[in-house]
């Protein structure tokens, strides 16, 4: 089967449109969002101020690799490489 003749690969594979998003890009957005809230809410909380590593990692998580894994994952979409 040729891909030129079906306009898809015999996998099922198709590349998506340039004004599509590919599959499973919402899904990674929400997800990382949902991080991102969760590690403010517990630096915010009694019980992140009650456990300083806890504290920590959650500031680190949420500060440091979240905002870059969003970036990376806007990037990507964008075409930068």
């Amino acid at each position: 089967m040729n891909a030129r003749d079906y306009g898809q690969h015999a996998s099922g594979y198709r590349r998506p449109e340039l004004d599509e998003l590919p599959r499973g890009f919402m899904v990674r957005l929400i997800l990382w969002a949902v991080v991102f809230a969760f590690c403010i809410g517990w630096v915010m909380s009694h019980a992140g101020c009650a456990h300083p590593i806890g504290n920590g990692l959650a500031s680190l998580v949420g500060f440091g690799c979240v905002p870059l894994r969003l970036l990376y994952l806007v990037l990507s979409e964008a075409g930068v490489e």
